[in-house]
């Protein structure tokens, strides 16, 4: 199979062989020069490290299946997705466990699955339980950091467990950040309500990422110092942002972004069980007409309904930032943090990429080989 598309990085154009699920070779081909509104772009495919579920079923489910695991990996492909991090949010042990097998079960059943799910984000249960700072996540699992608790979800996780985000002010934090990055885990700051100092002792512990910056936090804060300037400031931490619409408004996406720099920001998702879904309430949870899924009876957040290709857009309109640097905040910067190789449009890599139209509205994806 050839691709041929105008390539993202310098708009010359390429033409792509595909063979085995491998990007054979990349060509510069003879094309107009002048760009036209109908052109295809072609970019790396996306890496969405903050995904926890879809059409009602979640990653932290007692009833999860292989089959729901199998199905919500494999729907991130039409949405420009080929490299995930199912996410795990705070729940009873039993629960977590039965997850994180469930998930280990489909990569070890399904080649492909495998290939997509680059590790297991477990948010939570190590989190604030004070109201607001916690979110949606439930106050009776909440529980303070254990080392042991971790290697026994690991074990279940098959070592698949690759980025934590936790409360670095629950007791033992610091001592626990410091003993998991030596384990190649990444850990990530959130839901947090923790001061300046104790951020900078979790960074200087290891703690590398700020997990969906500006949210999961309380709704009355000091207007300075708060734990949204704190992990701002610092140097030392990544951010990732939702940037769906709902959770951050324009102005606000636009100064934390320029706060991290292109370098230093990531997209993700941070797709709701509900996602897809139609308007309604489903348990302790809903989906109200504008699409905004909520805590059933509030208007507090409990994940996206979004696509990483609505967070692109609106980061781009955000920042004004070149579409490269806002397209490394879904792919390049996710993969680096994980210490995974960086996707490119190269011969001998994956042949995961999207094919997009100016400025940025998807056309298709190509995940391993396979066009979806």
């Amino acid at each position: 199979m050839t691709i041929r598309a105008r390539h993202y990085l310098d708009g010359r154009w390429v033409e792509l062989t595909l063979r085995d699920g491998v990007i054979a070779a990349v060509l510069d081909v003879d094309s107009p020069n002048e760009p036209r509104s109908d052109d295809d772009w072609i970019a790396p495919a996306f890496w969405d490290i903050q995904l926890n579920g879809r059409w009602g079923h979640s990653f932290s489910s007692p009833d999860l299946t292989v089959e729901q695991v199998e199905r919500i990996v494999r729907a991130q492909g039409p949405l420009g997705t080929a490299r995930l991090c199912p996410t795990l949010i705070t729940a009873p042990d039993d629960h977590l466990l039965h997850g994180l097998r469930t998930i280990a079960t489909a990569c070890e059943k399904s080649p492909d699955v495998a290939r997509r799910v680059v590790g297991i984000h477990l948010e939570g249960p190590f989190l604030s339980e004070k109201e607001g700072y916690r979110g949606a996540h439930p106050a009776a699992a909440i529980r303070d950091p254990d080392v042991a608790l971790l290697d026994r979800w690991q074990e279940a996780a098959g070592g698949r467990i690759a980025l934590i985000t936790m409360a670095p002010e629950r007791p033992g934090s610091i001592a626990f950040i410091r003993e998991v990055r030596s384990r190649g885990v990444v850990v990530a700051i959130g839901h947090t309500a923790a001061d300046g100092p104790t951020i900078r002792a979790a960074i200087e512990a290891g703690a590398r990422l700020s997990t969906h910056l500006g949210n999961g936090i309380a709704a009355m804060l000091s207007r300075h110092p708060n734990p949204i300037w704190n992990q701002a400031a610092e140097d030392g931490l990544c951010a990732s942002f939702i940037a769906d619409g709902h959770h951050l408004d324009v102005a606000t996406l636009r100064v934390l972004a320029r706060a991290k720099g292109p370098g230093q920001s990531i997209l993700v998702s941070d797709a709701s069980p509900l996602a897809g879904l139609p308007p309604g309430t489903y348990g302790e949870w809903a989906v109200d007409p504008s699409g905004k899924i909520v805590v059933a009876g509030t208007p507090y957040l409990a994940g996206s309904n979004q696509r990483l290709e609505i967070g692109v857009r609106n980061l781009l309109g955000a920042t004004g930032w070149d579409l490269a640097d806002v397209l490394a905040t879904a792919t390049t910067n996710p993969a680096r943090l994980l210490g995974r190789p960086e996707p490119r449009l190269e011969p001998g890599e994956p042949a995961n990429f999207v094919i997009y139209r100016q400025p940025f509205t998807l056309a298709s994806t190509c995940v391993d080989g396979e066009v979806l």
